[in-house]
C-alpha cells in the first residue's frame, strides 16, 4: 500500500510540473534583464587538482563560461601557479575554504555571495566538462531556458579507454572515449534569481529543487532537464530510448581516467564524504558500463588549444 501511495504522489507531481508549473512559466516568467558582470559561471571545489585545473578552466573558456570561482579545500600541491593567470585577468575569484567535507556549504556560499555577479552558476567537479552538441557557444544555449529557475544536464561517464598510464603531456579529452551508452545522474546550473529548497540534503547538485513563486506563493519545483522535461524522481524523462542521440548539451564525466590516476584518486580524502567512495568494486562496475564510444568534445579541440596558445 505505501509503494502504491508513493507511487501515485509522484506521479501527481509529475503530472503537475510538466503540465500546469511548466506552462505557468512559459505564459507568465519573465526574463532575467539584470545588468550583471556575468552571464554564465562555474563553481568548483577543488583539493590537489593542479595537473588538470589548466585544461578545465581552458576548455570552458573555449565554450563561452564567463567566470569562475574556485574553492580552494587545503590543497598540498601547486595549484596557485596554475590558476595565477587566471586571477591576474578576473577570469577566476579564489575562495580559500578550509572546512572539510563541506562541499554543499561552499556551494550555498557561492550563490548567497555571487549571486548579483552573474546570472548562471553551475556546479560541476574538475573531471566534469560540459560539452553543447550543437551550439557554439554555451550562452546560445542557455537563452533557451531564462524563464526557468534550475537546468539539469545529464552525465556522460567515461573509462579509461584501455590506459594505464595517463599522459601528462596530452589533454583528458584527447585521451579517454569510452563511455556508456546512456545518460545517469548529472549536475544542475542555477539561475540566481531564485533559492534553493534543498541545500541539506546530499545530491542536491544533482537534481536541484528550487522556490519558484506562484500567485504570491514559493513552490518548490525540481530542475528542468534538457529535454524540456521535469521529474522529481530524478532520472531524466524525454529522451528516451535514443537519449544521447536526441540530447543537445552533456557533461563529459571522467570519473576514472586512467588505471594510475584512478589509483592516486582512492587514497585521497573527499570534498564530500567522509570515507572516500572511490574503490576497486565502482572501478570495475563502471568501467565495465563503457560498451560504447564518444567524439563530440573533440569538436571544441582547437578551440581550447587556441585558448591555451597551442595555435595562433
Amino acid at each position: 500500500m505505501k509503494k502504491i501511495k508513493k507511487f501515485i504522489k509522484r506521479l501527481f507531481l509529475t503530472l503537475f510540473y510538466n503540465a500546469i508549473y511548466k506552462s505557468y512559466i512559459c505564459l507568465f516568467g519573465s526574463r532575467d534583464n539584470r545588468q550583471l558582470k556575468y552571464r554564465i559561471s562555474l563553481c568548483l571545489i577543488f583539493k590537489d587538482e593542479a595537473p588538470f585545473l589548466k585544461e578545465w578552466l581552458d576548455y570552458h573558456i573555449a565554450i563561452g563560461i564567463d567566470h569562475f570561482y574556485l574553492y580552494n579545500n587545503n590543497s598540498t600541491d601547486n595549484f596557485l601557479e596554475i590558476i595565477q593567470e587566471y586571477i591576474d585577468r578576473n577570469i577566476v575569484t579564489l575562495i580559500d575554504w578550509p572546512e572539510e567535507r563541506s562541499q554543499n556549504k561552499c556551494y550555498e556560499h557561492c550563490l548567497k555571495t555571487f549571486c548579483n555577479e552573474t546570472k548562471w552558476i553551475g556546479y560541476i567537479d574538475a573531471d566534469e566538462f560540459v560539452v553543447p552538441k550543437y551550439k557554439e557557444d554555451i550562452n546560445d544555449w542557455f537563452s533557451d531556458w531564462e524563464k526557468f529557475p534550475a537546468v539539469k544536464i545529464d552525465w556522460l561517464q567515461f573509462g579509461t579507454s584501455g590506459v594505464v598510464h595517463h599522459d601528462i603531456n596530452m589533454n583528458v579529452i584527447e585521451q579517454y572515449f569510452s563511455c556508456w551508452d546512456h545518460f545517469w545522474l548529472g549536475k544542475t546550473f542555477i539561475n540566481t534569481r531564485f533559492k534553493i529548497a534543498n541545500w541539506n540534503t546530499l545530491y542536491f547538485h544533482h537534481h536541484s529543487y528550487v522556490y519558484y513563486p506562484i500567485l504570491g506563493h514559493d513552490v518548490v519545483v525540481p530542475a528542468i532537464n534538457q529535454f524540456g522535461y521535469i521529474n522529481p524522481m530524478g532520472p531524466s524523462l524525454g529522451g528516451g530510448r535514443n537519449q544521447i542521440q536526441n540530447s543537445t548539451i552533456q557533461i563529459n564525466h571522467y570519473y576514472i581516467k586512467s588505471w594510475d590516476i584512478y589509483q592516486k584518486k582512492m587514497k585521497k580524502t573527499d570534498v564530500l564524504f567522509d570515507k572516500n567512495p572511490k574503490g576497486w568494486d565502482k572501478f570495475f562496475t563502471r568501467e565495465m558500463m563503457c560498451i560504447s564510444r564518444d567524439y563530440t568534445i573533440l569538436r571544441f579541440l582547437m578551440k581550447m588549444k587556441f585558448v591555451q596558445g597551442v595555435i595562433q
